[in-house]
């Protein structure tokens, strides 16, 4: 086991209880948790991250229910036969009830985890989450949002439907984290966007349609790795008026021709090499999509002041000097262990939590300071499970707990332990695993799940019956009447897929009336399947160590030298039509000349993935 290693001096070598793969502990990680006086992991970082995410809803599962207090209708993320009390937002942040009513004394013949799983089945919970909220009530974990429909985790945007990870943006529909947009659509990781639909990882641009890591771009149309460019399709230049002949052509107002253009778009991102990582003014990190961040290993998704921190996964706004954050910062520190947390300090394996110092094991403390094992705390001290203690009291008893659960461990179905330092068991948690942000990032099956011992929700029985399939949508989103409001549309997956498929969905005002003026054709598929379908987009959270694949000056690099079968199509961007050819010939001089490069990496990017991965300098020298 990990707690028996002595000498911090040396990495470590570990075999992960989940997945039974090796993982390396390095000296720096012993100091910190030495630091913040937790055991070393058990888990490999990888499984720590899925097993945090499965604590977390993902919000795609939305059910009807019933306040518990209040008694009205509601929307919530908790399945209505499930065994917890379900408050609606208004009562949840109402002084009609007190959580410390339901504190108990803590039992030293049981686990841990056993009885936090009690605890949480009696303390209310919120049927949504939100705070400053105008006309989004569909809209969960979302601040200062106004008229939003179906977001989650989003802040200080309006007018916007389908969306994950909004910042400051304006009408914007099914898009995942992009900031200070507007009139954006079908967006991925990208910023100050302004009229730009299937936009991934680019930046301020605007008029434009399928663009993959733009920036400064407008007026242009399927295009990749272009910079300050205008009037181009295909990473072609044209003129102002030859622009607009090929945008008749290519108007994805059309179904048929907005699938045409889809197909065409991947053809060129795949025919074109990419960096092996999305790497923004920032020194001395590894991970992908990184921006503003310095001294980060083992990092995704951290932006915008980051430091000293590893294993982040989504964090940003001045996080610091913390390991293993599944969305977290927003000026926190010494975070270890936590999911949806942020404004926070030395706070360890707690779950959506905010403006809180010392807490331990904690759900939804808000403004706490020294909380262990509590729920829906706000403003309070020294509490465990939820009931009141005196300082001398909370830090004697505190300790006492530490050594049962060490002495005590709680053991899953499949014979995972849990002592003090490891997270809270997937088994444990409040959702099924296919409604939580595991699934989302680490897709598995109904069976791979049960084998786990977890949990799986299957969807409610549905009352609706469609009565439009999708086949019978007018092809072109002008010829779409008003009409379509009140039908039921059939998604295409029709429930075959494993992406959460709804079957069905509706379409609202405000979405048929953004799609006529973007003039996007109608989808056809549910929100759900989209949803996933976009995250296909961007990798997921695995290193890879590798080589560059560019080659020579006057050879053909292709995905990855050690494929037998590279891709069976390559095209070439010389011209207005793409010549078939085997793999990519550079069209600029490198500094490697004419032997092949030797530069090594670590990436996102599998061996096995189909794209074309360059390093840092290939990639300048080639596009910048």
């Amino acid at each position: 086991m990990n707690s028996e290693i002595k000498n911090t001096s040396v990495s470590s070598v570990q075999v992960c209880q989940n997945c039974k793969q090796q993982f390396t502990i390095e000296p720096e990680d012993f100091d910190f948790y030495k630091k913040i006086g937790v055991p070393p992991p058990t888990w490999c970082p990888s499984c720590r991250n899925m097993r945090r995410m499965a604590w977390r809803e993902e919000g795609h599962a939305l059910y009807r229910g019933t306040c518990k207090l209040c008694g009205k209708s509601i929307i919530t993320i908790h399945a209505p036969e499930g065994p917890f009390t379900v408050y609606c937002r208004e009562c949840y942040n109402s002084d009609k009830w007190d959580p410390l009513s339901y504190g108990r004394e803590y039992d030293f013949n049981q686990p841990f985890f056993t009885q936090y799983r009690k605890l949480m089945e009696e303390v209310p919970r919120p049927a949504l989450t939100g705070i400053n909220l105008v006309n989004s009530e569909f809209s969960h974990g979302c601040k200062g949002c106004k008229n939003c429909y179906l977001c989650f985790s989003s802040f200080f945007s309006e007018n916007s439907q389908h969306s994950y990870l909004l910042l400051l943006s304006r009408n914007t529909y099914d898009s995942y984290v992009t900031d200070n947009s507007d009139h954006a659509y079908e967006t991925l990781h990208s910023n100050r966007l302004y009229k730009v639909s299937f936009g991934y990882f680019t930046d301020d641009c605007l008029e434009s349609a399928f663009l993959f890591n733009c920036i400064g771009c407008s007026d242009c149309f399927g295009c990749v790795n272009l910079r300050k460019q205008k009037y181009c399709v295909w990473n072609t230049q044209f003129s102002k008026e030859e622009y607009r002949k090929q945008k008749e052509y290519w108007d994805i107002g059309s179904y048929s021709r907005l699938e045409e253009a889809k197909k065409k778009f991947r053809e060129l991102y795949l025919s074109l090499p990419h960096k092996y990582a999305h790497v923004v003014n920032s020194q001395n990190v590894t991970g992908d999509i990184i921006r503003d961040t310095k001294d980060c290993q083992h990092c995704f998704s951290a932006l915008d002041g980051v430091q000293n921190c590893k294993y982040v996964y989504v964090g940003g706004l001045n996080l610091k000097d913390s390991y293993d954050v599944s969305g977290g910062g927003d000026t926190s520190s010494l975070l270890y262990e936590i999911i949806a947390t942020t404004e926070a300090q030395r706070c360890f394996f707690t779950n959506g939590s905010s403006g809180s110092q010392d807490t331990l094991y904690c759900d939804w403390a808000y403004n706490c300071v020294q909380v262990f094992g509590c729920i829906s705390l706000d403003h309070k001290k020294y509490c465990i499970l939820n009931k009141q203690y005196s300082k001398t009291e909370y830090e004697a008893l505190k300790e006492k707990i530490i050594t049962h659960m060490e002495k005590q461990p709680y053991t899953d179905k499949k014979g995972r332990v849990y002592a003090f330092g490891e997270y809270f068991p997937a088994e444990l948690s409040a959702y099924g695993y296919n409604e939580t942000f595991g699934f989302f990032w680490y897709p598995k099956t109904k069976e791979e799940v049960l084998a786990e011992g977890w949990s799986w929700r299957d969807p409610q029985k549905r009352s609706y019956e469609v009565t439009l399939e999708p086949a019978a949508i007018p092809d072109h989103i002008q010829d779409v009447p008003d009409s379509i409001l009140k039908e039921t549309i059939g998604c295409a997956h029709g429930g075959t897929c494993n992406e959460q498929c709804t079957t069905a969905f509706r379409v609202t005002p405000e979405e048929l009336s953004f799609y006529k003026e973007m003039r996007i054709a109608l989808p056809r598929l549910c929100p759900n399947c989209r949803n996933i379908q976009r995250i296909h987009w961007r990798n997921g959270y695995d290193l890879h160590k590798r080589k560059c694949v560019c080659l020579s000056a006057d050879s053909a690099s292709v995905a990855t030298l050690a494929s037998p079968k590279p891709p069976a199509e390559r095209r070439s961007t010389k011209g207005a039509a793409f010549a078939k050819a085997d793999a990519y010939i550079n069209t600029a001089a490198h500094p490697h000349g004419s032997e092949s490069c030797l530069n090594e990496f670590e990436t996102t990017y599998s061996p096995e993935k189909p794209e074309i991965v360059y390093c840092d300098v290939c990639y300048k020298a080639e596009f910048l």
